[in-house]
This record gives structure tokens, sequence and C-alpha cells, in this order.
């Protein structure tokens, strides 16, 4: 095999991964981003400190497919004011204060006019919402329910927000991995940077993105690995406009959102799923979340969701899967200011991290074999693969046994060579066989290159 992967697994220093990510998540969280402006550039900038990456522009009006690129949106401050001058709600203590792509606006008015503007969560009367108007002109102000009843009706206030909305561009961050292996397929890696101070939707999967990027980055791989950071929707309608050949060369791929929040892990599969079919992204992370023995919940795929709905439309039919830990929709401070940095945690984002990259390593070792020795069983023995001494089977029904006769665990090398000969009819890969038996992809791939050496394999390849 190509891929040395599992250097990469090897070599992961968890500590270290815990660290960068509470860098990166306290240093970014404060950024307010939106689907364009400088908090975005900001951001992207600060990625690239990390691990390299290319940031592009694509200008306001540039038209991709049904859409067009939006002018720019920058914000600089505001906050509403009573009649003594006093903030009583301040962009600068939260971003999620402003609704984003607010127009500006600078001007006196009483409770009800400004009230029509003002937009709260009464279930939830501490939290403020997040609230956009990306593509219909206006303005408005995000607060708890609490600080919108302790506004005065007979108070006269102040409204001031300093934004501007007009042509720029859109900003975006790219970095392709190339496979060293002509058999490799490639695979997406995508995650939005759109949202300002929510922490698990959607910085965590930014930070994630980035030290998987970082953690891949100058191995030599089998596959190859197309990582975009986009703003949600317009950036991933936008990615495929200016991609659209490459893009239909994608094997399948993964939306990085939602992964460290405190609640258990979960799996959004792929479109595939409706109808009844299973992708080779949705098998690599079910497998891998299966092998940890973690409680986890399983999605079906639904249109409602972030770019996976891009990708898989019926042009490009991309299988595009998520692992998250608290999925979007699903966790009950989603879209409020509770999803903050009290939320999540590094040591979550960097169990995710490594969840990630067992993924990968799946991908990268996954093949089908064809036996060379079809007829019968191969003599193990004259190759010193086979216990000198036989016999030692007895009949038991123990976990993991899928036959009622459970050999002798002191050779499981041996058991994990007889399943990967009985399988190697070109066409059973490697994630089928570990399905079927319980043994990791990656024992079942030493044990198949060992095979191979011996003459009695060959690889034919697959995605």
């Amino acid at each position: 095999m190509t891929s040395d992967i599992a250097n990469v697994i090897e070599g992961f220093d968890r500590d270290a991964a815990v660290a960068a990510a509470d860098g990166l998540l306290r240093e970014l969280f404060p950024i307010c981003r939106s689907i364009t402006g400088d908090g975005v550039r900001q951001t992207l900038r600060r990625l690239a400190e990390t691990t390299p990456l290319d940031i592009h522009e694509v200008p306001s009006g540039t038209q991709v497919f049904d859409w067009q690129v939006p002018d720019e949106w920058n914000i600089r401050d505001a906050y509403i004011a009573d009649s003594g001058g006093r903030r009583i709600i301040d962009f600068r203590r939260s971003n999620l204060h402003v609704v984003s792509y607010s127009e500006p606006i600078d001007r006196e008015m009483d409770f009800p006019e400004l009230r029509e503007h003002l937009h709260t969560l009464p279930a939830m009367p501490d939290a403020i919402p997040y609230r956009t108007r990306y593509y219909s002109r206006g303005w408005g102000f995000c607060l708890s329910q609490n600080q919108c009843d302790a506004m005065d009706p007979a108070e006269r206030y102040r409204v001031v927000i300093d934004s501007t909305l007009a042509p720029g561009s859109l900003s975006y961050g790219e970095r392709r991995l190339s496979g060293h292996d002509g058999d490799g397929g490639e695979y997406l890696i995508s995650t939005y940077c759109c949202h300002p101070s929510l922490a698990n939707d959607n910085l965590s999967g930014v930070v994630l993105w980035t030290l998987l990027l970082r953690a891949l980055e100058g191995r030599r791989l089998r596959h190859s690995y197309r990582f975009i950071v986009i703003p949600e929707t317009i950036g991933a309608i936008t990615y495929l406009a200016r991609n659209a050949d490459a893009c239909l060369g994608i094997s399948g791929g993964y939306v990085l959102t939602c992964v460290a929040g405190p609640g258990p892990f979960a799996y959004k599969r792929s479109f595939t799923s409706l109808t009844g079919g299973q992708s080779m992204v949705d098998r690599a992370a079910l497998l891998s979340l299966r092998e940890r023995n973690l409680e986890f919940i399983d999605h079906p795929f639904d249109i409602n969701g972030s770019d996976e709905r891009q990708y898989s439309q019926p042009h490009w039919r991309i299988p595009v899967g998520s692992i998250c830990k608290d999925k979007y929709y699903d966790y009950h401070e989603y879209h409020t200011s509770a999803d903050n940095l009290d939320f999540v945690s590094a040591e979550s984002l960097a169990d995710t991290l490594e969840i990630y990259l067992s993924v990968i390593e799946k991908l990268e070792l996954n093949c089908a074999y064809r036996s060379l020795m079809p007829y019968c069983e191969p003599m193990l023995g004259r190759r010193n693969m086979y216990p000198s001494t036989g016999g030692a089977m007895h009949q038991g029904a123990a976990a993991g046994s899928h036959t009622g006769l459970q050999a002798v665990r002191m050779r499981p090398e041996l058991e994990s060579i007889l399943w990967t000969m009985q399988a190697a009819d070109g066409s059973t890969d490697l994630m089928a066989l570990a399905e079927r038996t319980g043994f990791a992809v990656r024992q079942l791939a030493a044990t198949a290159e060992r095979l191979v050496e011996h003459g009695l394999l060959e690889r034919i390849g697959g995605r």
C-alpha cells in the first residue's frame, strides 16, 4: 500500500491536539463572521498560519448557477441606547446582537417601531438568538427575552448599526492533497465558516477541519483529499460552479460540523441511504464508530442540514455524510448565545478528530483482493502461517463468533488469514470483510499484504 496513514494514527498526540483545539477555539470565537466580509478573511488567514491553504476571492455579482454572489457585508459597531445614552444592547458584548447582513441605520425611534425589528426566544429567556437576512434587505437586533422585557415601552431609543453592504467578494479557503496511487479516488472534506460566535455550530467544525488537514499535510496518501472551508450554501454553490469538472470526479466526502459538544456521537448518512444503499463514506464512518463500541445516533439522510444537500444534487450525486457530537437542530443551545465556549470542549473535538482519522485510515486501506490460489485453501503450514500442532478448536458461541466454532484466540492472526483468503474473490473489499467478521480493517489490510508477499493474493484496487 502506498499510504502512510498508519504513521498518522500511531503518531497522533492527543494532548497536543487538545491544546491546539483549545487555542483556536478561544482565539476565533470572538470574530464576527458572515457569508462574506473581513471576519471570514481574518479567520482564513489565521487558519493558514496553522496549516497551508489557498484563499480565493469571488467578486460580488458573479453568477453561480441559479444564484449570484451577494454584496459584501462588514460591521464595525452597533447598539441600542436609551435617552440617557446608555447602551442597553451592545454589539461589542456579543456579535449575535445584530441580525447578520443588517443594513446601516442611525436614528431615534419609539419602542413600538423598534420592537418590529427585535428578535427574542421566549422559551429561552436568557439566550440571544442567531438570525440572518442575507438575501432580503433590512435590519434587526437579537436580544434575550429578559433584555427585551426590561426595555421601557415609553422610552425613545437611538438605534445605530455601523455597517456597509456593497460590492466586494466572497472568500473561501482550499487545500488539495494529491494521492499517489493510480487507482485512488478523491474525497471532499468540507466545512463552513460563516457563523459568528457560535462554538459548536460551527467554529468546532472549522477547527477540526484545520487540525485534520494539518495531520494529513505532507503525508503519502493513496487517495486525494479536497479540503474546502466556505460560507454555507452560497459558498458550496460557488465552489461547485467554479470547479464543476473536478467535482464530477469526487468519490464522496464529509461535512465537518458540530463536532465538540458534550452529547453522544451521531452520524448523518449520505443521500444513498434514501434508497437503502450504503456509500463508501457511510461504511467507513459507521465502522469507525462501531469498532470503538460507541453508542451513537444513526441518522438517515435528510434534506434539512448543511452543504451535503448541495453536493448531492442530481448533477453531482456526491455522497457526503457527517460525524457530529450534538448535531445541528438536536441540541437546545443550537443557534443561540448558549452555544458558547462553555458548551463545547477541546477534549470532545479531539475525540471527533480521532474518529475522522480512523475514517481516513479505512478509506486509505480499503481495497479488494483476488486469490491466486482459488481452487482450495492454501497450504499455510509450509509458509509458517499455521500452528505446528492442530486440533485446538472447541465448540463455543462466544461473543464475536460468527460460526459457532471459535478458534483458540491465541492465534487471531490465523483466523484473519483464513477469512481474508476466503473473501478474496476480487469483489469483496476489506471493509465488507470487517463488517462481516469484526476484525479491524487495519489488521485485515496487514494480513492481506502479508499474503500478497507470499504470492497468495493480488491487490486489484477499490475505492
